[in-house]
C-alpha cells in the first residue's frame, strides 16, 4: 500500500469515525467517509487487548497486504478506517480475506 494512501493522523482518523458512515460483521469494523480524490486512503488499527505490539504488527501487515491485493474492491473517492478485531487472531489468511470482502 502506498504511502500516500494511508491516513495516520489522529485528527482524520476521529473526524472519519465520527462523521463518517459504519458497517461491520464479527471480525471487522469499516468506517467510511467519501472525500474529493481520486484514489482510496486507508487507516489501520487493532486493540491493545489483540495483543503485544508485535502482534498487532504482524496483523498490520496482513491487512495492509490484502488491501493492496483488492484495492479494486474499493470505492475510489472514500476514507477507510478498518478496524480488525480480536476473533480474527486464530483464523486463517484465506478466511481474513474473505470475511474483510464480504463486509465491503
Amino acid at each position: 500500500m502506498n504511502i500516500d494512501m494511508r491516513i495516520k493522523d489522529s485528527r482524520e482518523f476521529e473526524s472519519i469515525i465520527k462523521t463518517g458512515k459504519k458497517i461491520a460483521n464479527s471480525y471487522f469494523v469499516i468506517y467510511y467517509k467519501e472525500r474529493k480524490m481520486l484514489f482510496p486512503r486507508f487507516g489501520v488499527t487493532l486493540s491493545k487487548k489483540f495483543g503485544n505490539a508485535v502482534k498487532r504488527n504482524r496483523y498490520k501487515r496482513i491487512l495492509r497486504e490484502i488491501i493492496r491485493n483488492n484495492q479494486k474492491q474499493f470505492k475510489k473517492n472514500y476514507d477507510y478506517i478498518i478496524i480488525m478485531k480480536k476473533s480474527c487472531e486464530n483464523i486463517e489468511y484465506k478466511v481474513i480475506v474473505k470475511k474483510l470482502l464480504a463486509l465491503l
